[in-house]
């Protein structure tokens, strides 16, 4: 998109700027060659060629008889262009509207965000707009392609789109000034074991270590609250000096899906996968897969993991005297077994561990 057009979606707004700006190419002349043609000053002629300034009935003369067009025809395409942005905006207006009811706003009172009151919808959508620092709120309607989402049921509808882009919001503005670090690969290639060895302690215990030790390598560990029709278990997203979020929700409090999110994540940071093109799926699926690799060799070698499942034996007792030898809880075994189909989801839900972490 160039800076004298306005598109949204369907809609596209072409200023007269940008004919002006395709006769100064055919003319094989400078703007300001232009302008001193024109009978106007370069400044005149930079705004309209950008989309900054409509045209003037002063402008709109003098360049009909500089190019033979109608006086007309050009205060006609500065209308239709001002019509076509009315027309935008008013769409715009109503998609917000739309993703505003999509939201569950008692979240942003319940944590802080706003004071507890009713509000009005385009209250809501101020207050949204100012939280989530983006001029419209329509932008929580795509993919960010600077980020490498984390989900475990897809974004099967646009709510779940936009909630799940309300909590990564919500972590960028919280994270993106908080360290100084840049990534250091060889720091957190180092700690890996350290932080599987976690799996065993408590949240209480591992989880300020945790933080630590990944800010002092560069990444920053977030955690929001779960928000509603939110699909978001992790994300990562690397900044502008260096240091990269690793996004974590509360989403799923199941021991083994918090420790898989997490190597997961790590995994598209050590691999640099950062940006996630989701209109090419097939690169997408690509680097989703090696990050899910990633996180179940980490977890539990696969050499061990083959090892075991050929013993077939998955009582409660074989689960937990393989935990121990590997040195990870049986809770992440239990779940990669019911995962793969290997065991029955509900059968060892007894045995499985929820977590309660406190979110920062």
């Amino acid at each position: 998109m160039s800076n004298n057009e306005t598109i949204y979606k369907d809609l596209i707004a072409f200023h007269p700027g940008s004919y002006i700006e395709d006769i100064i190419k055919d003319s094989n002349i400078t703007q300001k060659e232009f302008a001193e043609r024109l009978g106007v000053s370069p400044k005149t002629i930079s705004k309209l060629v950008n989309g900054d300034e409509s045209i003037s009935k002063d402008t709109a003369n003098k360049l009909s008889r500089m190019t033979g067009v109608s006086l007309s025809t050009w205060l006609s395409l500065q209308n239709k262009y001002d019509i076509k942005v009315i027309e935008i905006e008013e769409r715009q207006n109503q998609d917000e509207e739309s993703i505003c009811k999509m939201i569950d706003f008692s979240y942003f009172k319940n944590n802080g965000f706003v004071e507890k009151k009713r509000y009005l919808v385009n209250e809501k959508i101020s207050e949204l707009r100012k939280i989530l620092q983006v001029g419209s709120l329509t932008y929580l309607n795509e993919f960010n392609n600077a980020v490498s989402y984390r989900n475990t049921k897809g974004f099967s509808e646009e709510k779940n789109i936009v909630n799940s882009n309300v909590v990564l919001e919500l972590a960028i503005n919280r994270s993106k000034n908080m360290t100084d670090n840049k990534l250091d690969k060889n720091k957190l290639e180092k700690i890996l074991s350290e932080i599987r060895e976690m799996t065993l302690q408590n949240p209480s215990e591992f989880y300020p270590k945790l933080k630590e030790k990944l800010l002092n390598c560069g990444v920053i560990l977030c955690g929001m609250p779960k928000l509603k029709n939110a699909s978001l278990n992790g994300a990562t997203k690397k900044f502008q000096n260096g240091s990269i979020l690793l996004l974590m929700t509360d989403r799923n409090k199941s021991l083994d899906i918090f420790w898989f999110s997490l190597f997961h994540e790590l995994g598209h940071i050590l691999n640099n996968d950062f940006y996630s093109n989701h209109e090419d799926k097939e690169v997408y699926k690509a680097k989703e897969d090696k990050a899910d690799s990633f996180a179940r060799d980490i977890l539990i070698p696969q050499e061990k993991y083959s090892t075991f499942l050929e013993a077939g034996d998955y009582t409660n007792d074989a689960i937990s005297d393989f935990s121990e030898k590997i040195g990870i809880h049986p809770s992440i075994v239990i779940g990669r077994l019911q995962n793969e189909g290997k065991l029955e989801q509900e059968m060892y839900n007894p045995f499985r561990v929820n977590y309660n972490i406190s979110i920062n």
